[in-house]
């Protein structure tokens, strides 16, 4: 029999196996993983490079310590956000695989857990064989990135057991919009952005709008679309008619119109408008929708408006919105208040955090509560 059977091989399941058997050595404890291969969600994280966490994350030192602890060197940019010092995820993955291999954690890749079952001890249907083990932890990640493994099994799992799941919502993607985007694709402005639903602002940020063939992209609509929510009783053909997304071009500058009038005494007046001011194909499209009247292109400047159809899927997301309800899990040790021995970590619960490591940082702190809390017994 083994002590701890750990379901789902990411960064939150390879860190509770660590600090398992760091805990308690003489523990039995086995990684079960669908994926040939365990943590492929960390290699494209962070593209590629791995944001492991941020500064402005309370849990970072520990984060850090663990790291170093396992032999991975950190370098943080402006922002907060921490990387492996060769900027590659492997690194990460590799250093974490490493250390639990040494410990004498037992890696079990492309065996899929298809149900459990709960007597005395724990019993894992593999379909070709079963697994008997003393505790559990759940850490299947959620439904975002379903290529990498995640598709939402822990959460089957956790309805039998009696757990509740909030509403699952793919976030930290890509916007699609009503409008023709097809002009504007590929171009890249720096802008402030805001959401509002019903004419009230959700969410505002500054950052890099990336410009889609559907739509909007880049971090701060990353985090925007966290707010992005399909209201009770709506479909997904008009649920989201009371957004509005707002990119203001110059956030920095309240005063436009007179900006503009001195342009037109320069003599750039008509088509010429905006030359050199902003991106031309943006340009061309502000221009054709003000007829060139100073005021209504200063407004569009200041409020260029889109309409939201919705987030890009499940294929497209970097993080799962909802998930197992917190309240039912001891916050310190990550298991279960329904189920004695049952335990959940990562993604697999009611959290998200924004762009900039917030989730991974999660992992790994969950991770390691659960793999503390499973060693102590």
């Amino acid at each position: 029999m083994i002590d701890i059977c750990i379901i789902g091989g990411g960064a939150a399941g390879l860190t509770a196996a660590i600090s398992a058997k760091e805990a308690n050595s003489s523990l039995k404890v086995a990684i079960i993983e669908k994926k040939n291969q365990v943590g492929k969600k960390i290699l494209v994280s962070g593209n590629g490079k791995c944001n492991m966490t941020n500064l402005a994350c309370p849990g970072c030192g520990d984060t850090l310590d663990f790291f170093r602890r396992i032999g991975v060197i950190t370098r943080k940019d402006s922002e907060g956000r921490v990387y492996p010092y060769t900027e590659e995820a492997r690194a990460v993955r590799d250093a974490l695989v490493g250390r639990a291999r040494s410990l004498g954690v037992e890696i079990i890749t492309s065996a899929e857990v298809l149900g459990i079952n709960k007597q005395k001890n724990f019993h894992l249907d593999l379909g070709n064989k079963i697994i008997e083990c003393g505790k559990v932890l759940i850490s299947t990640g959620g439904k975002s990135s379903p290529q990498c493994g995640s598709t939402g099994d822990g959460y089957k799992f956790a309805k039998a057991f009696g757990h509740r799941v909030s509403k699952l919502i793919p976030v930290l993607t890509a916007i699609d919009v009503e409008e023709d985007m097809e002009k504007l694709a590929g171009i890249r402005a720096k802008a402030g952005v805001s959401l509002t639903y019903k004419g009230e602002e959700v969410f505002s940020e500054r950052g890099e709008v990336q410009f889609t063939p559907a739509g909007v992209s880049g971090i701060c609509i990353f985090n925007m679309s966290r707010f992005l929510m399909l209201p009770e009783g709506k479909t997904l053909k008009n649920g989201f008619d009371n957004y509005k997304i707002h990119i203001d071009f110059f956030p920095d500058n309240e005063n436009l119109e007179s900006l503009l009038q001195e342009r037109i005494e320069h003599g750039f007046s008509g088509e010429k408008l905006l030359d050199y001011m902003i991106r031309k194909p943006i340009a061309e499209r502000i221009i054709k929708l003000s007829g060139g009247d100073i005021r209504s292109a200063s407004a569009l400047l200041k409020d260029f408006t889109l309409s939201p159809s919705g987030a890009k899927g499940w294929n497209f997301a970097q993080v799962t919105k909802g998930g197992v309800i917190l309240d039912e899990v001891d916050s310190k040790t990550m298991e279960s208040k329904l189920i004695k021995n049952l335990y959940f970590a990562g993604e697999v619960l009611d959290y998200d955090g924004p762009c900039g490591g917030f989730n991974l940082q999660y992992a790994w702190e969950t991770g390691a509560k659960a793999g503390r809390g499973m060693a102590r017994e």
